[in-house]
């Protein structure tokens, strides 16, 4: 999923889905169309959700884990330095 917009960044992309999610629930009180409204604000809570649990926990999560692969290379090349020595 996190493939999936490629044109935004993720941030924008969560505050894009919450202004659409916000027009949403704005049209629901204003018009009697309840039926298309509803769906689509269905769509967009998921929408909503998912990209702000994608920039809180799943991005950083995914540059943490590229910081200690870059450690345990680093670790693993010390290793090989050490034994080759010996």
């Amino acid at each position: 999923m996190l493939t999936r917009y490629m044109g935004m960044s993720p941030k924008s992309q969560s505050y894009l889905f919450t202004f659409g999610l916000a027009l949403c629930l704005l049209a629901m009180v204003l018009t009697d169309m309840w039926i298309p409204i509803v769906a689509g604000a269905f769509i967009l809570t998921g929408l909503t959700v998912e990209a702000w649990i994608r920039v809180a926990h799943i991005i950083p999560m995914h540059e943490e884990m590229r910081a200690m692969q870059k450690q345990l290379n680093k670790l693993q090349s010390e290793v090989r330095t050490l034994e080759y020595e010996d």
